[in-house]
């Protein structure tokens, strides 16, 4: 057990060095930091939003516009079913975004007609006299739906935010309507404003191609909405700057029909039935053509249901134009040439590389359900002052030396000294991997890192401790090492599995500080597993044949 072979020696050493050296920039002063690769430096440890402040913003919900929306997709699937029912109707009209009203030809007819809508949706409130039907949903169905749009946005924004799990920002609902966001660290707050605003909706329509052969100057169906191609947005951009502001510092308030009425910019009139959604995506990402010079895409792929209901959509409208609309703008309106049935396609345009980053990168962790608003935004400071940090940082120190004298005091000297260096190297590696991470130091983080010191030492208490118990029946120095090295394993093992198992599970479900300081006692649990065992274990093999000792004092 205590023989091993050099290149084993070898091997643990260049650990221990490459811990030192990714955790070396966290000590650096920026003088010399600024002269090093910029992959080094960013190999630091974050402070959390607790020790060193960050961006703070209030969002509020468009509920309004969700509801507006479900209950336009309503209104559409009542007239597909009336007509499939052949139930003559007069009109099919969204009232006050409230609810949607049907107005009936012949009144006899109204039994039916309730019948038909009863197959849409039966939790429906159905109300109304004579010819007239109004549909509504229940109270206790809309407040269900907005608490899994807010619960919905919440998560979508912690994948934007923090899709490598290490910022730790925190995000939570603020009543009924808003989300509180506050991410550590954050100065220049004009990227994380961008992934904010942006809902990243991507939603394929068909053109109605009798009201763009007629312009967009005729009547527009209720069926059909205008909305602005990406190229009709450029040009007015350029060739009038007031409005492109004025359409900026209102979004998202501003629909794609009012754009379109008030500015005038290309538009292409779509049907608002949604071909395929976003939420059919499986994934996205940001590529590049292979030819027309290698220009920046985004690549995306359905899932089975999605790529099932893009293949009968196409099948269906060879021949036709097919919309692609992310957010309020149409990027792209290709004509359907054949049925495309292999589950993924492209999206092109004058994209940058940087664009199709941040779009692939937000179709990737989902369309916002709803849009977010910013309220109110402000910088925050540290929650706890310099004197609070430092005493926390003391009693750290404080607790790591008091563990230090009582192995010292327990197991003398030299076995003392050996679990002290591998609790050092431990605290080491951890560092490193927080660094290599870029994980967010919080004040429960530096808690864990207290834990972590006594978890450390836990390890080599039972190692030595069954080192004791196999002198006690009398074997001799070398065996007492080997056996009871060999016999303690499976109880560190097992202590630290299931302490591990914890960990995780607070890093899965926890949030803020809680995984800061599940991440620091993860990372010190699997660390300890290496210094405390294999670490410690290099030095008594090295100590073993150097001093030949025939006696133990431990």
């Amino acid at each position: 057990m205590l023989n091993l072979p050099r290149w084993q020696t070898i091997a643990i050493l260049a650990i221990t060095l490459l811990s030192g050296v990714f955790a070396l920039p966290n000590i650096l002063p920026a003088s010399v930091l600024d002269h090093l690769p910029h992959w080094y430096q960013q190999s630091r440890i974050n402070l959390g939003l607790d020790l060193r402040g960050g961006a703070h913003f209030l969002l509020e919900a468009d509920l309004r516009s969700v509801l507006g929306e479900r209950l336009t997709n309503l209104s559409d699937s009542v007239r597909a079913e009336l007509r499939k029912q052949q139930v003559p109707f007069k009109d099919v009209t969204v009232e006050g975004g409230r609810a949607v009203v049907v107005t009936l030809r012949d009144e006899a007819q109204r039994a039916k007609a309730m019948e038909a809508i009863r197959t849409i949706d039966p939790s429906l409130a159905v109300s109304g006299q004579g010819d007239t039907l109004r549909l509504a949903y229940s109270d206790q169905d809309l407040f269900r739906r907005k608490k899994e749009v807010i619960d919905q946005s919440i998560e979508i924004l912690r994948r934007r935010v923090d899709e490598t799990g290490t910022i730790e920002p925190t995000i939570v609902r603020q009543g009924d309507e808003r989300i509180l966001l506050q991410v550590p660290g954050i100065k220049d707050t004009t990227d994380l404003k961008r992934k904010i605003n942006q809902t990243a909706k991507l939603t394929f329509h068909l053109v109605n191609e009798d009201v763009a052969a007629a312009g967009g100057n005729g009547p527009v169906p209720p069926t059909t909405y205008m909305v602005p191609t990406r190229e009709g947005m450029q040009d007015l951009r350029r060739t009038n700057p007031k409005a492109w502001d004025e359409i900026q510092a209102a979004n998202p308030r501003l629909s794609p029909e009012t754009i379109c009425r008030r500015f005038q910019p290309q538009c292409l009139p779509v049907l608002k039935r949604v071909v395929v959604g976003g939420e059919d995506l499986d994934d996205a990402k940001a590529t590049f053509e292979q030819q027309q010079g290698g220009r920046p895409i985004i690549s995306f792929t359905f899932n089975a249901a999605g790529g099932r209901a893009f293949c009968a959509a196409t099948r269906a409208n060879v021949g036709k134009r097919l919309a692609i609309q992310l957010d309020n703008e149409i990027i792209s309106a290709p004509v359907v040439q054949s049925p495309i049935c292999g589950g993924s396609g492209i999206i092109t345009g004058t994209f940058t590389t940087q664009q199709t980053q941040e779009q692939a990168l937000l179709l990737r962790s989902g369309a916002l359900p709803a849009t977010l608003s910013i309220i109110e935004e402000r910088t925050v400071g540290a929650d706890l002052g310099a004197d609070a940090i430092r005493s926390g940082t003391v009693a750290a120190i404080v607790g790591t030396v008091l563990v230090a004298i009582f192995m010292f005091v327990a197991y003398g000297p030299i076995f003392g000294g050996f679990a002290n260096l591998a609790m050092l190297v431990n605290l080491l590696m951890v560092f490193a991997g927080m660094s290599i991470l870029g994980a967010s130091l919080t004040l429960p983080g530096i808690a864990g890192l207290v834990l972590t010191v006594g978890m450390a030492v836990d390890s080599n208490v039972l190692i030595y401790e069954r080192v004791r118990e196999e002198k006690a029946l009398g074997r001799s120095a070398f065996n007492s090492l080997a056996t009871g090295y060999e016999r303690a394993m499976s109880a560190i093992v097992d202590a630290n599995l299931t302490t591990l198992i914890a960990g995780v599970l607070l890093f899965g479900f926890g949030s803020g500080p809680i995984r800061g300081f599940a991440t620091t006692l993860s990372l010190g649990l699997l660390t300890s597993m290496f210094s405390s065992t294999i670490f410690t274990r290099m030095l008594l093999a090295i100590w073993v044949r150097w001093r030949r000792p025939t006696e133990l004092v431990i």
